[in-house]
């Protein structure tokens, strides 16, 4: 068992995206894409930087696209960064008139 690589007093993650799926692709690349779980694409995990989870990603290196970050997000944040801006603001403080 080894420990995650630490920059500091920080634990490193990876955040793998899968940016093609599986289909016609072998059973050992599906065994590894469901290891990491992942299952759609455009799906996003948080892995702990390991040699395990590194040989994972060499497996499927072609349709998955990673970063180092620092901290994981949240499944709330991810949501969050999706979401496009209404575009209009409603001010609920205001009332106003048809003839003003």
């Amino acid at each position: 068992m080894s420990t995650p690589v630490t920059n500091g007093a920080k634990t490193m993650y990876y955040k793998i995206q899968q940016i093609r799926s599986t289909i016609g692709l072998s059973p050992i690349v599906r065994k590894n894409m469901e290891a990491l779980g992942l299952k759609k694409r455009n799906q996003i995990k948080y892995q702990k930087v390991s040699p395990s989870t590194a040989h994972r990603l060499i497996k499927v290196k072609e349709i998955v696209k990673v970063d180092l970050v620092d901290t994981p997000k949240t499944v709330e944040e991810l949501a969050k960064e999706r979401k496009f801006d209404a575009g209009f603001v409603i001010n609920k403080d205001k009332a106003f008139s048809k003839y003003d």
